[in-house]
This record gives C-alpha cells, structure tokens and sequence, in this order.
C-alpha cells in the first residue's frame, strides 16, 4: 500500500471509529438513563384497535378501572399533523426511512413512530397500523358486513340471526357509519374513477354495490366546496386522514375516555408476558419515544389481561411469551391462520380518450364488485382509488376472496421473529380470480393488466386484513377467553379464521361486542 493510500484508509478507519464509539456511547447513556416502574392493573388492555376499543368502552361502562397500552403514538394528544400520499412526512411509516406505501416507495423520511407499518415476510407483506386507534388510522374505513350465508359458513356455532339483527347494526352505530349521498357521487369529479368502475363492470356483467364508510360523508361534501379543510380530497388515507374520518380515537375509545375509567400509555412496546402463581399476569414492556429509543423499561401486574393487539401483534406476544418464558399456549394457537383472500390487481389505459379515471381522485372507496354467488369465481373486489395527482388512466383493485388453504405462525426464539408458512400455494385460486376479472374487464372495455404494478399486475404478496391464529372456539372459548387460562382473553382479528369475504373491521367490532358482553354477564372481570 502506498503512502497516499495509506493514510486514507488509517483516516477513514479512525473516523469510523469514533462514530461506533459515539453510536456506543449515545446507546450506553440512553440505557443508563433509563427508568423503570411497576404498576398494577385491575384490567390491563393491550392493542387501541377495535376490539380493544370495544373492551374498553363496556368494561369502563361497567365501572372497572382499565388501563390501555398502546404501541404507537396518540397522535390527537401529541398534536402532529397526519400526511397525505403525496408528500409522506412523520406519519407515512414506523420507524423507517423510506416511505413503505403498497408502491411508489420513492420518498425518503426521517425515522418516526409513524402510523403505517409493514412486517415483512418471505411470500407475503403484511400492512398495520400504529398509534392510539390501530388500524383505524390508516384503512380506508370501508364498512363493509359479511353476506350472512358466508358468516354462517364461517362462524356455524354463533347466532347469526343475533348479529345481523343486534351486533352489526350495533357497531354501525357506534362507528358512525354512513353512505354516500348518489347526486355527490354522480357530480363530484374526485368520484369518477367510481363511476368508471362501475360503468365497465356492468358491461363486463358484472354487479356492484355501494359500500357504507366511516369518513363523514356530509364533511366531504363541505370540503368539496372549500367550506372545511381538506382531507380525503387532500389525498390523506393511509398515513392518517386529518379530518372527516370517525376513526376509534373519535368513537368508541373517547366515550371510554369519558367514563373516567380509562387510561391510554401510548408509546408502551410490550415485549412479552408471565403467568404468575396466583393466576394473574405480569407484562413487561418498553416505554419508547418517537424516535424509537427506550426510556423506561416497566412492568405491568393484573388481575385481568386483553389481548387487542390486532392479529399479528397478539400472535407475536403469546408465541413470543410462550418461547421466552414458557407462557402456556393451547396447541391451537398460530393455527387456522389467513389473508382474508387479499389480492391486489389493476388495469391501464382505461378510458385513455375520455379522461381515464380522473386525475382529482378521492382517498375513500364507496363501490365494490360483488361476484360472490358466482360458484367458480367467488369474490368480492374493492374499487380503489389510485390518487397521483395526474390522471393515469389506471384501475386499482383489492380483491377478497375465499382461502382455501389456510397458513400457520410460529415463533423463532434463535431469531427473534415471528414466521409465517404461507407461500404461492396459498394464493392459487386467488390468482385464478384476478385473471377472470381482468381479463373480463379488459375484454368488455378494452385495455390491459397494470403489468408495472404489484408483480407484473398480480399483488398476492400483499395483505391489509390478517385474521386468525386464535380462532373463536378452538384456540379460545365462544367468548374469547383463551384456553389452558383463567383471567386471559384476545379479542381481536385473531379470532375470526382467516376469511370473512369483505373488510373485516365491522365483523371484528361485532365480535368483541358479542364476546365482551357475555363476558361481562358470566361476572369475568368481577375483581
């Protein structure tokens, strides 16, 4: 090596050096200035999503004292404003630095506890949200109920004539749900690739519906004609909706709030959790900041545990727990697991000549092709919005079909990780339906599969609606309370076996309505 050479190499070897050793440093005085604190729960909650909302909300009405920890940010208490898709900012992602969006990832951020994160596996993505109201903050708030006959199918122990007559007009009520008004529909130009949509699937002979939504359709209305600020005409959806949308944290979780019962810690990772001798639980978590750093470590003692932690984030904590500190598990956990049948398509140079499919388009869908009762090609599908700021002459579909071959999660204690089986084997049928539809539509209307999107045109590595691996009445009883255990229970998507044909979130209130209240009746959380 030569002189010149020589002391380049020593100087960057030296430089590197002291940013370790300041990497070290900061890491070893953050860790030094850490707190740590205990605290006792008569009911302690884990997860702000729907079923931990709902839980929360009837226990709190029943006089008990709950505590709420929650992972991510309580975003209306800290004040930040969420992003919309085009300039991702602290909301667009969970401590990452590039934006995590289903495409166009072109956008470099500044790590943040944000509302959107992704978990990564080897044949499938799976999109959830974080913050105080769960993925509440970040779907597009379609409130779709189940076809009676398919919840019968999948859920032949429950009374589906009580859901359909009780529950789900309960939690449509309660989550504010609401219906686009036809003459908007019809007028508004952020609503033509809707009317696009359907216009093609009926000639394709295919049927639509209009799907209900939580987005508060009179604000729209009033935001369309610059009377309130804008939100979903502002391309605000998966990073948050500032405005107009009854997320949890405006509903079933602020009228907890105002039993005085309640407590919400958010920034609270729990890491894993104990049994104890007396049949209570000790739960340990990390009180982190913004930025992803841990400032105390705490631990939590109740008498009563909730798991709410939405599909993923409960099965990570009791196969997680299990592994660590031999949690016990009944042998039906991380079973019966499923995507909800998610697979994501799209269709170019649609309507090219006539404006395509808008380029003002609304973050929130309001129809849907239902193919159901077609006996080969069962499915339901999404007509999405696709918001560049341009028109694109682009279709975007999310198609919801049966699984008929469910998948399973286990832990990995040599990694640390949470796995997934599940591969293409998995998504067979689904492919076989996007095929039918596209080249249907395409056939009907002109056209071509959005090679440039997903996987040449095909996304069935993309998943948004994670269900199942601690089935209702297999790995739990019918009421949620978790099997081989006294005092615990998960009331969330884990709970429905990995299928129930539409958006899932109205199925899911339901259920935890249903649970907790039986639950409430059986005296469970009597303390």
């Amino acid at each position: 090596m030569d002189r010149k050479k020589f002391i380049k190499t020593g100087a960057l070897a030296i430089s590197g050096f002291y940013f370790l050793q300041s990497d070290v440093l900061r890491a070893a005085a953050l860790k030094a200035n850490r707190q740590t604190e205990k605290r006792e729960a008569p009911v302690l909650i884990i997860g702000s999503g729907y079923g931990g909302a709902v839980s929360a909300l009837r226990l709190c009405e029943a006089g008990k004292k709950v505590i709420m920890l929650e992972m991510g940010l309580n975003w209306e208490k800290a004040g930040i404003p969420f992003s919309n898709l085009l300039k991702p900012g602290k909301s667009a992602a969970w401590l990452k630095k590039k934006s995590i969006a289903p495409f166009m990832n072109i956008f470099s951020l500044t790590p943040f506890t944000g509302t959107l994160d992704r978990l990564d596996f080897d044949h499938i993505n799976i999109w959830v949200g974080r913050g105080v109201g769960g993925g509440s903050l970040v779907n597009g708030g379609m409130a779709v109920t189940p076809k009676e006959s398919y919840f019968r199918e999948v859920f032949p122990d429950l009374d589906a004539e009580q859901f359909y007559s009780f529950y789900f007009p309960l939690v449509q009520k309660e989550l504010k749900v609401n219906v686009i008004d036809e003459q908007f529909l019809q007028e508004c130009p952020y609503y033509k690739f809707t009317r696009v949509g359907e216009e093609e699937a009926h000639k394709a002979g295919f049927k639509t519906i209009r799907v209900p939504n939580v987005y508060d359709f009179k604000y729209m209305e009033k935001e369309f004609r610059n009377e309130v600020p804008r939100s979903a005409l502002n391309t605000e959806v998966i990073y948050g909706n500032n405005h107009g949308k009854n997320s949890l944290d405006k509903t079933y979780l602020r009228k907890a709030l105002e039993t005085g019962n309640l407590e919400i810690l958010d920034l609270h990772h729990v890491q894993n959790m104990k049994l104890n001798d007396d049949k209570t639980y000790t739960v340990s978590a990390h009180h982190i900041d913004t930025s992803g750093n841990i400032i105390a470590d705490k631990t939590f003692t109740c008498k009563k545990l909730i798991l709410a932690a939405g599909t993923m984030g409960t099965l990570q904590l009791l196969l997680r727990s299990n592994a660590v500190n031999g949690f016990p598990l009944h042998e039906k956990v991380g079973k019966n697991w499923g995507n909800n049948g998610n697979f994501m398509t799209g269709r170019n140079w649609v309507k090219p000549l006539s404006g395509g499919t808008g380029s003002k388009q609304s973050t929130i869908p309001v129809g849907g092709v239902d193919n159901w009762e077609d006996k080969e090609h069962p499915f339901f599908t999404e007509i999405a919005p696709l918001p560049m700021g341009m028109d694109v002459a682009t279709a975007l579909y999310l198609l919801i079909n049966r699984v008929e071959k469910k998948g399973e999660v286990a832990f990995d204690k040599t990694r640390d990780i949470l796995t997934l089986k599940w591969d293409e084997s998995n998504t067979v049928k689904m492919r076989e339906n996007a095929k039918y539809f596209v080249r249907k539509m395409n056939t009907a209307n002109g056209g071509t599969r959005s090679h440039f999107l997903f996987n040449n045109g095909f996304g069935a590595d993309i998943c948004y609606h994670p269900l199942g691996g601690c089935v209702l009445g297999e790995a739990t009883d019918r009421y949620g309370k978790v099997k081989n255990h006294d005092n615990l229970y998960v009331l969330d998507g884990s709970l429905i076996p990995g299928t129930i044909g539409v958006n899932p979130f109205v199925t899911i209130t339901a259920i935890a309505e249903y649970c907790i209240e039986n639950l409430i009746r059986q005296n469970e959380f009597a303390l």
